[in-house]
């Protein structure tokens, strides 16, 4: 992982570290936070399983619908 550095005065660096702290975060994660806003955060974690229709791998970690037969038929019709 790159590695990026830069330099501030005493009372700047303990302002930023003071702060870190209070956020309950590392001053690398609090300054990337800062910086980058969400896209700072590292990706979300894949869990990886099966579909329940399919068979086939997914990521077991996201909830939301399942894909039906019908549609995972539908979508293989179209493929070449």
């Amino acid at each position: 992982m790159p590695v990026l550095s830069f330099k501030v005065d005493a009372p700047s660096a303990r302002r930023i570290r003071a702060s870190a702290r209070a956020a309950k975060s590392s001053v690398s994660a609090y300054l990337r936070q800062a910086a980058l806003g969400d896209g700072g955060r590292p990706p979300a974690k894949i869990t990886r399983g099966k579909h329940p229709v399919s068979g086939l791998p997914c990521n077991a970690a996201r909830s939301g619908r399942v894909v039906t037969e019908d549609e995972i038929r539908a979508a293989l019709a179209e493929f070449p």
